[in-house]
C-alpha cells in the first residue's frame, strides 16, 4: 500500500507531464476555472483497492499586480486505509499567465508520518529563485539559485504542457520537462504514442496517447511502466492512466468519466 503514494502525492509530477490542444479563447483550456477530481486504483494481490482520491483546481487570480492563474492540488488517502499508510497533500502554484511561467509555489504533504514543507518565490527579473525546504528527515535549506530558463515547479509544468499542440508532434517524439522538486533540479521525459480510442462504460473517447521513459527506477517496473490517455478536443482532460509498479499495478480514473461528452475531435 505505501506505494500508492506516488500516484496521489505526485500524480502531478507524472500524469500531467502531457501536451494538449492550444485554444485561444479563453488563453488556455483550464482557464477562467476547472475542477478535476481523479480516482486512484492499486491491485493488491488479486483485488483492486479504492485507495485514494486527488483534486485539482485552477482559477484566475492577480499576484504581486500581475494577472496570473492560480493552481491547487490536494491528494487524500481512503481513511479506511489510513491504518496502514495515511497520506495529505497539498499543492499550491501561481504563474503568470502570459508569457506562462511560475511565480510561487508552496508544498505540504504528509506520507506515513514523514512531512515535507517547500516554498518557491521566482524572480523573472533577477533570473533568480529562492528556495526554502525542510522535512521531518533534513535539516533546513533556505537560499537563491540561479533560474534557469525554462524551469517550472511540478504543478505548474502539468498546466503549462496541456496548452502545446500535439498536431506538431510525430509518434516517438521525446518531451523534456526541466523542473525543481524537493530542492533539487531534474529532468522528466514524456513519449508521444500518437492517437488511440479509449473505451469504457459504452462511450468511446479519441485521446492523446502518452508513456513516460523511465530507466534505473525503484518504483516503475521495466515493462510497459507507464500509460496516460488524454482526451482528443478542447477539454484536454486525463481520461485515463496505468502504470505497472514493482510490486502490483495502479489504474487512475477521471470520476466523471462516465458521464463524459466528447467535444469536437480534432483530425
Amino acid at each position: 500500500m505505501r506505494h500508492i503514494k506516488f500516484f496521489i502525492l505526485n500524480i502531478f509530477i507524472v500524469l500531467w507531464f502531457i501536451p494538449s490542444a492550444h485554444s485561444e479563447n479563453p488563453p488556455y483550456s483550464f482557464l477562467p476555472h476547472e475542477e478535476v477530481k481523479l480516482e486512484v486504483f492499486y491491485n493488491w494481490s488479486f483485488l483492486w483497492v479504492h485507495a485514494g482520491n486527488a483534486y485539482l483546481k485552477a482559477d484566475t487570480t492577480m499576484y504581486k499586480g500581475v494577472k496570473s492563474v492560480r493552481f491547487t492540488a490536494d491528494g487524500y488517502s481512503v481513511k479506511k486505509w489510513d491504518f496502514i499508510f495515511k497520506l495529505e497533500d497539498h499543492y499550491t502554484a501561481i504563474s503568470q499567465i502570459k508569457p506562462f511561467r511560475p511565480l510561487f509555489y508552496e508544498k505540504n504533504t504528509m506520507e506515513g508520518g514523514y512531512w515535507i514543507h517547500n516554498i518557491y518565490h521566482f524572480d523573472w527579473k533577477e533570473n533568480r529563485i529562492k528556495v526554502f525546504t525542510e522535512s521531518k528527515r533534513r535539516p533546513v535549506v533556505d537560499t537563491v539559485y540561479n533560474l534557469k530558463k525554462p524551469l517550472f515547479d511540478v504543478l505548474s509544468a502539468t498546466y503549462y504542457l496541456r496548452t502545446l499542440n500535439t498536431d506538431t508532434l510525430a509518434i516517438g517524439d521525446v518531451i523534456p520537462v526541466p523542473l525543481i522538486t524537493d530542492g533539487q533540479f531534474v529532468t522528466y521525459n514524456i513519449s508521444y504514442d500518437g492517437t488511440g480510442v479509449l473505451k469504457r462504460h459504452n462511450k468511446k473517447i479519441v485521446c492523446n496517447v502518452f508513456s513516460a521513459i523511465v530507466s534505473k527506477s525503484t518504483f516503475f517496473s521495466a515493462d510497459n511502466p507507464l500509460k496516460i490517455y488524454v482526451s482528443r478536443d478542447p477539454r484536454n482532460f486525463i481520461i485515463y492512466a496505468e502504470a505497472n509498479i514493482v510490486v502490483g499495478s495502479i489504474k487512475v480514473y477521471q470520476e466523471g468519466y462516465k458521464y463524459y461528452k466528447p467535444l469536437r475531435v480534432r483530425k
